[in-house]
């Protein structure tokens, strides 16, 4: 039977970290599924959908001390379901895409309109950059999400459209077949 398990690790940062981590699964006969890592301040953090047959996947969760050791990571482990099998209902997907001088709250808000609307964030990414040109701060937002069938886009353009009024936001979002 195969089973799944998600990791997420963050510790200090370093050349060499991703590499050790994939070596561990695969030694362990781990597929890596899905993951993410990035740099943030001076630590690397990475969160992995693994997949495996499930003695291994065993193995791997009691052998997790010896990773921690060799890398110094913070590592925590999570069973999950196989993502096909995830409880979902029909939605259409979308990609938002906000910028702005960043300030406090710009977060909070999107998502705010997401909950509130029962919208369920897929994925979501943001970045705080210098420009150098105007030396401000820009914030910007990548996110994907589902839209219930029952959701009027309508409403749901509305309430973007006040956010963006109200704190100043460039928010753009359309429906996407795919990632």
């Amino acid at each position: 039977m195969r089973s799944y398990i998600v990791i997420s690790s963050m510790g200090p940062d370093r050349p060499g970290l991703a590499r050790e981590i994939a070596e561990f699964f695969t030694a362990r006969g781990i597929n890596i599924e899905r993951s993410r890592g990035c740099v943030l301040g001076n630590e690397f953090g990475m969160i992995i959908l693994t997949s495996g047959k499930t003695d291994d996947i065993e193995r791997l969760i009691s052998d997790l001390d010896s990773l921690r050791k060799k890398t110094h990571l913070d590592i925590h482990v999570r069973k999950t379901k196989a993502p096909g099998h995830r409880d979902v209902l029909p939605s259409i997907p979308y990609k938002l895409v906000a910028t702005s001088i960043d300030h406090p709250g710009i977060i909070h808000q999107i998502c705010r309109a997401l909950q509130a609307r029962g919208v369920n964030i897929d994925d979501i990414s943001t970045n705080v950059d210098n420009n150098p040109i105007t030396g401000a701060n820009m914030f910007q937002m990548a996110c994907y999400f589902s839209v219930p069938a029952a959701v009027k886009i309508l409403d749901l353009k509305n309430d973007f459209n006040r956010i963006s009024d109200e704190y100043n936001i460039d928010i753009r979002f359309d429906a996407v077949i795919s990632k």
